[in-house]
């Protein structure tokens, strides 16, 4: 459906997108992540033809994209995290009416199509509340009900769940993925919620630096991890020598002032790492699952070590 073949962006020296390549296919959720400055952002905008390219190009339903960008944008619904995706003093159904003007869809189609996805998400009683008096949740609920008044083929999603409560997180997520199975939409989501971004995603490809360092289906990464991850507590905070002593068998991340989560570079250095922690203040050490925060991070502090 949709295609990114060799982007890039470059701003004097600065090479802000470098050469990346993927696609979303119907029915599918992509997570694509990133640190802050990785290029994830100036990608989105380069698809949505916010930022021109320096080089490469999108193709939608293999038609080659450039200055005709109106077939993509009439099958996007896009929600963008940092920008008003929604008028506040105006309610969810004169929001619909407005957008849907905007898109050339009738006024009475576009508000029956609104309050069909308000509904879908329980909030139908807030149908004539201004977007204002909303909770954080509600509001972004009714931007992406706004989004899908045209029926788009791909739902981009920015940070969708951010500043949320577990129940409108949950209620989110949860309509995204049936929005995907049921209505075959592509969704192409963007967070720094590693947790959101497992629970929703079909395929995962990850950038830094304006390179895809990774790419793999979300379920299969995972089970192809073969790393030991190991969550250590100790009385009172390290000092740098044993901060330094740990961090040469795996990569250490801090959790808390007194607790570390530690991946092993290879399994064969767990007794080398008992006997550091033997001579530590330790007071437990406990083997956790991965996810695909610590995939994440373990990725992403990899490609640093390559640059």
């Amino acid at each position: 459906m949709l295609q990114v073949n060799h982007l890039k962006k470059q701003y004097g020296d600065f090479k802000a997108v470098n050469d990346i390549s993927f696609t979303i296919n119907q029915g599918e959720i992509l997570a694509f992540l990133g640190p802050n400055g990785a290029g994830t952002t100036t990608t989105i905008k380069m698809i949505l033809n916010l930022i021109v390219p320096t080089a490469g190009k999108v193709v939608w339903d293999n038609q080659v994209l450039n200055s005709q960008y109106q077939k993509i944008l009439a099958n996007i619904g896009a929600v963008l995290e940092g920008s008003r995706n929604l008028y506040w003093r105006l309610s969810p159904v004169e929001n619909f009416e407005y957008w849907g003007g905007i898109r050339g869809i009738r006024r009475k189609v576009a508000i029956k199509q609104g309050l069909e996805y308000l509904e879908m998400f329980d909030l139908l009683a807030k149908k004539d509340t201004p977007v204002r008096e909303l909770s954080r949740g509600m509001q972004q609920i009714v931007a992406i009900c706004t989004s899908l008044i045209h029926q788009p083929k791909l739902l981009l999603l920015d940070e969708p769940t951010l500043g949320l409560d577990v129940a409108a997180s949950e209620r989110i997520q949860k309509i995204v993925r049936q929005l995907a199975q049921q209505q075959n939409m592509a969704v192409l989501l963007t967070t720094h919620e590693m947790a959101v971004a497992q629970n929703l995603s079909d395929r995962v490809v990850m950038i830094n630096h304006g390179k895809i360092v990774f790419e793999d289906q979300t379920k299969i990464a995972l089970q192809s991890f073969q790393r030991e991850i190991y969550q250590l507590t100790f009385s009172h905070s390290l000092p740098t020598e044993s901060l330094q002593q740990l961090a040469q068998y795996g990569q250490l991340d801090q959790l808390g002032e007194s607790s570390y989560q530690l991946i092993l570079a290879s399994p064969t250095n767990l007794p080398a790492i008992l006997r550091v922690l033997a001579e530590l203040p330790l007071l437990s050490l406990k083997k956790v699952d991965l996810n695909l925060e610590t995939l994440f991070k373990s990725v992403i502090n990899e490609s640093r070590v390559g640059q």
